[in-house]
């Protein structure tokens, strides 16, 4: 069964060790929140050294001001675009690994603060797991890096931002893979989407 990811039937022995379940973890939430703008302010700081370096013909998206009620719209428009686009393509990777691991149709879900792709009806092993949560983290930020040095200067600065929320958005998916990375590798993962619970042998 445990080389059989589209199942949800719990192998014999297997109990439930850990939740992760920010619903019912106040303190979890919150400190995630913290470590999660740590990380966007972290990423904010180097990612104008990235641009110098990479584009060292000119500082656009480091620097600039906007003028006019156009091109304040214009510059809010493009803002709500890159959230949504990297809530679509971060959840959008975590579902096609989903899809890939399981051999089944991924479900997603839209909640008060959140976005998840979820395997509810598949029970994972650790090490597909772990690649379906760090993946968005890895996928997009590399291609985001990628292309940086190739996109006119009026998109650098979206582009260098999606960059930036892709790394501080993983907080989540980080703190799930940081968990069971040290765990034994016949752990089974059942992915709900607002909540993810492990499964060990007695």
């Amino acid at each position: 069964m445990k080389d059989s990811p589209s199942s949800n039937i719990i192998p014999h022995g297997y109990k439930p060790f850990l939740e992760f379940n920010l619903r019912k973890n106040l303190r979890a939430m919150i400190i995630l929140n913290l470590v999660g703008f740590a990380l966007f302010l972290a990423a904010a700081f180097l990612m104008p050294f990235y641009i110098r370096l990479v584009r060292p013909q000119d500082n656009a998206g480091i620097s600039g001001s906007i003028s006019g009620f156009a091109e304040m719209g214009r510059f809010l428009f493009f803002l709500v675009l890159d959230v949504f686009l990297l809530i679509i393509l971060h959840e959008g990777v975590h579902g096609m690994c989903f899809w890939l691991i399981t051999k089944k149709r991924p479900k997603f879900f839209i909640g008060p603060g959140y976005a998840a792709a979820a395997a509810p009806n598949c029970l994972i092993p650790k090490t597909p797991y772990l690649v379906t949560a760090l993946s968005p983290l890895l996928v997009l930020t590399v291609v985001g890096l990628f292309l940086i040095p190739f996109v006119s200067p009026g998109w650098l600065f979206f582009l260098g931002l999606f960059v930036v929320m892709n790394i501080s958005g993983a907080v989540g998916d980080l703190w799930v893979a940081g968990s069971i990375l040290p765990m034994p590798k016949t752990l089974l993962v059942q992915d709900f989407g607002d909540r993810v619970v492990v499964y060990q042998p007695e």
